[in-house]
């Protein structure tokens, strides 16, 4: 009586790397492009990474090990209201996951069929016989693990493993890409229909939620951006008051309360500063700003107050410039690293797998 998984085969285990390098690159397409259309929340998530397990789904996983071609990664988690377009961004992430999965399989593929029309050519092996080398052909598959399995986990399986991502992440079933694809699509595109349809002189898009959101934030921008023109003119108590009102229309914009403690500084008012850095702590919903609160309260705390005069000097001049630098960014530096770390180990690992290979065949 044949088992649910009676064809499971140890080699099943060689689509590993495959599925890890397919999984990285399957989200990395969409968390960059989040990111460049807006939602900086992919940052704080540490999804800009080439680190393979930040991206793994250990149920997807292990259903991809199992079947050999089924499974999915971690699902990215993007917030559309900061994404500048809302649905035809919210296409272009979904979409671009499955395009990257697509490119790193036909990439797999060139790689492969170059490397076996080489050895082919330099062998004078029969083509079948070479195949073999990077494509599971059962019967014929490695009792343990050797050269061929080798080659089959780093070209076959790389190229099967991310075109099943691809094809998997576009079924149109939820919590699938394809899913967000089409009903973001038909949103898009009943958004167009509508516009039409409004005032020529009003740019407002329909009442939604979204978009009541979407206006909650311009104001809490322009707060924000005509306070820090107060606070570089010295205008501390302008500067104050638009900060307050930034947070009036958002309690968790975290600059504000880091701004409004450097403006309440450069005025002298230690308590106020310290109550404004808290705040901040407390109550803002992103990590650079409670990590500048920190840093300007640790800051703080080293001007000492036995001496009133130069402790208002010091203040002062800690709280004379708002800050600016914002937006959340990715640590490009670590980034870079992290892709040319794995750049280099695969130039070593194919070019070990490809000397021996020609030695194999031509032994």
């Amino acid at each position: 009586m044949r088992t649910l998984f009676s064809d499971v085969h140890w080699t099943n285990l060689l689509i590993i790397p495959g599925m890890l390098l397919g999984f990285t690159v399957h989200e990395l397409g969409h968390a960059l492009v989040a990111y460049f259309l807006g939602d900086r929340s992919q940052v704080e998530q540490g999804n800009i990474t080439f680190n393979p397990f930040k991206h793994i789904s250990w149920l997807g996983a292990i259903a991809f090990v199992l079947t050999g071609y089924f499974g999915w990664p971690k699902a990215l988690q993007v917030n559309p209201q900061n994404l500048r377009r809302q649905y035809l961004d919210a296409f272009l992430v979904a979409i671009s996951g499955p395009l990257a999965s697509l490119t790193l399989s036909l990439v797999g593929l060139l790689i492969t069929l170059i490397t076996a029309s080489i050895l082919v050519f330099a062998s004078g092996s029969p083509t079948d016989q070479v195949l073999s080398l990077f494509f599971p052909l059962s019967p014929n598959l490695p009792p343990t693990f050797n050269l061929q399995a080798l080659s089959i986990a780093l070209t076959g399986y790389i190229f099967i493993s991310s075109f099943w991502l691809t094809f998997t992440s576009l079924l149109p079933l939820p919590g699938f890409d394809g899913f967000i694809i089409i009903t973001s699509l038909v949103m898009y595109i009943k958004e167009q229909q509508i516009a039409p349809a409004q005032e020529p002189t009003s740019e407002k898009q329909p009442y939604t939620l979204v978009n009541q959101e979407q206006r909650r934030s311009a104001v809490v921008d322009i707060h924000f951006k005509i306070g820090t023109e107060f606070h570089n003119d010295k205008k501390y108590d302008d500067a104050v008051s638009r900060y307050r009102d930034a947070l009036r229309s958002d309690e968790h914009f975290g600059p504000a309360y880091v701004n409004m403690g450097l403006a309440y500084l450069a005025k002298g008012n230690r308590k106020e500063a310290i109550k404004a850095f808290r705040s901040g702590i407390q109550y803002a919903d992103d990590q650079k700003s409670k990590q500048e609160a920190w840093q300007q309260l640790h800051l703080l705390s080293e001007i000492s107050s036995t001496d009133e005069e130069k402790a208002l000097v010091s203040m002062a001049s800690q709280g004379e410039n708002p800050w600016l630098d914002t937006h959340v960014r990715p640590n490009w530096l670590n980034f870079g690293l992290g892709g040319g770390f794995l750049l280099f180990t695969a130039l070593i690992l194919y070019s070990y797998l490809f000397a021996s290979l020609i030695e194999s065949v031509r032994g």
